[in-house]
């Protein structure tokens, strides 16, 4: 049973649909570490480090769009992040440090 709730997020991640349903979820750092480490050598690389932010970053910028009103405005600007976009962002990242 545990390594059919281990497929989802793997088919979720093939299909491309991982940035949209992690954009309400709570990560922890070992969480995140997981998502990176792709060929589950117990390291990461740049390139597994960059890919799992930028997931991160398409999951925020789709929180962003879902916003109501001027809010989401306020956070972005077509694809790009605005000052308090990024701010939203870097705040959540501290999720993932556990504080």
């Amino acid at each position: 049973m545990k390594k059919a709730w281990l497929a989802i997020p793997a088919m979720a991640l093939c299909m491309g649909f991982a940035p949209v349903a992690m954009a309400d979820e709570v990560f922890k750092f070992e969480d995140f570490f997981k998502m990176a480490d792709t060929n589950k050598d117990g390291m990461m690389t740049k390139q597994e480090f960059m890919n799992a932010a930028g997931m991160r970053y398409d999951a925020m910028m789709a929180k962003m769009k879902k916003m109501p009103g001027d809010k989401g405005k306020m956070m972005m600007k077509g694809d790009m992040m605005t000052k308090e976009g990024a701010k939203m962002f870097i705040d959540e990242w501290k999720v993932y440090s556990g504080a």
